[in-house]
């Protein structure tokens, strides 16, 4: 469980829930027909008795809808009292049940979805005018939750980002530093790698900013992009210019297979056909790196099945073959984020485990950015160190030894972070159980 400005779930500023409206309309529907029989049977009294008061014929109408068959006596307290016979036959009272089974069963069902339309766009039109100051409330809380969240996991942060910063510093250093030698070794091989670590370095700033935001879940799954992207590029580095190049021309496989899914589904998306100079051109590349690196290029990871040696290779067997297959583990706890299989629904970084714990979490959370945190931290650092692998400048291991320095000093910070938030949801359920208790002895008989 986590205390409660350790999660934000973000409500209205005290608007009428809509809960209360299908309420108060349910209830309506479910009167209709007998309002409709009351007002047949005032409709019906007035013209048998037009000379009768308006209140006698009201209140003379609800007595038969509840007391049909008791006497009925009206009082408008004068003296001058008058009488007045009424007969209603049962044709009369049948024509009535009538109407009102038909309102129900014909009326009614067409009735329903005018008015849907109709209170949809009349609330739209107050939710529109009411949201300028819903959303000033809204910011307001999560500013308030993002200091509480700051104050406990801000170091750990902190540490991430000037992990962010160095990397993308040493990422520029590195494109500049090949410009300016004009280096013709693995031209390939070099470009990929700064493309992957661009890609990394962005993707990082993602799970950076979702944990600061407390969407810890997020950052995790933004993480297992991140493992791909590093697994990737490890793997290039490991084989070199054939296989980037092999890499590189996958491209046309996965363009084949976006336009063969385009091309059956455009019409339910909206759009015309691809054209045929598209389809041609794109079945011609295809067919192209088939004819040159053989038919199993055509799977998934098809650009590493030569150097792996497999007809169709996984995720899972590119980090095998990097030694890296223990991280398969954190990697398919991550895809539960990504996914909607049923394990997503009950394993949430953003839930702490204990008595009285949410079965589900709809907004932020102050919970479960260790894994993230420790996982990026450690793909960055290695995907930063694949980059100019190899090299003997002093001032590239400086800077790769200040991010093995940070990426060491962060699992400290954040186990930190962790023990603050266990001991203070252990204080919140202690004093939650006082409270509890206080309340059962008040509501205990005295001897």
């Amino acid at each position: 469980m986590a205390r409660a400005k350790d999660t934000l779930s973000l409500k209205s500023r005290g608007k009428k829930p809509l809960a209360s409206l299908n309420t108060l309309v349910l209830e309506q529907l479910r009167q209709a027909p007998k309002t409709l029989i009351r007002l047949g049977l005032e409709d019906l009294i007035a013209r048998k008795a037009p000379d009768a008061p308006k209140a006698a014929l009201k209140d003379f109408a609800a007595h038969l809808m509840e007391k049909p068959g008791e006497a009925f006596s009206w009082d408008d307290g004068s003296d001058d009292g008058r009488d007045f016979t009424i007969e209603l036959t049962a044709q009369e009272l049948d024509l009535l049940l009538a109407q009102a089974k038909e309102f129900v069963e014909e009326d009614l069902p067409e009735i329903i979805p005018d008015l849907v339309r109709t209170t949809a766009a009349s609330l739209l039109k107050s939710l529109k005018a009411d949201w300028p100051a819903q959303r000033a409330h809204e910011e307001a809380q999560m500013d308030q939750f993002c200091e509480n969240l700051r104050a406990r996991w801000g170091h750990a942060f902190d540490t991430l980002r000037m992990m962010y910063t160095i990397s993308t510093e040493i990422g520029n250093e590195v494109v500049k530093s090949r410009r300016r030698s004009h280096a013709k070794k693995a031209p390939v091989l070099h470009d990929t790698m700064v493309r992957l670590h661009a890609r990394a370095c962005q993707v990082t700033l993602e799970i950076i900013t979702l944990m600061e935001r407390g969407f810890a879940d997020g950052a995790m799954a933004r993480w297992r992009t991140l493992h791909e992207i590093t697994i990737v590029a490890a793997l290039l580095v490991e084989h070199g210019e054939d296989l980037a190049v092999r890499y590189r021309a996958h491209e046309a496989v996965e363009s084949k297979r976006a336009m063969d899914r385009f091309a059956l589904y455009h019409e339910q998306l909206g759009y015309g056909p691809p054209s045929a100079e598209e389809i041609e051109a794109i079945d011609r590349d295809y067919e192209a790196v088939l004819a040159r690196f053989g038919d199993r290029f055509g799977s998934e990871y098809g650009w590493a099945a030569f150097h792996l040696d497999m007809k169709k290779p996984r995720l899972v067997d590119l980090e095998a073959a990097l030694g890296r297959a223990a991280m398969q583990s954190y990697y398919r706890m991550a895809s539960y984020n990504v996914h909607a299989g049923t394990r997503g629904l009950t394993f949430r970084l953003g839930i702490l485990e204990g008595e009285n714990a949410p079965i589900a979490i709809a907004g932020a959370s102050n919970a479960g950015f260790v894994d993230p945190a420790r996982n990026t931290a450690s793909d960055l650092t290695f995907i930063t160190s694949l980059l100019s692998s190899g090299t003997d400048r002093f001032d590239r291991m400086v800077e790769w030894q200040i991010l093995i320095n940070l990426r060491d000093e962060l699992p400290k910070k954040l186990d930190k972070a962790q023990r603050e938030l266990d001991r203070a949801c252990r204080a919140q359920l202690k004093m939650e159980r006082q409270a509890a208790a206080k309340r059962k002895a008040k509501r205990r008989p005295q001897a």
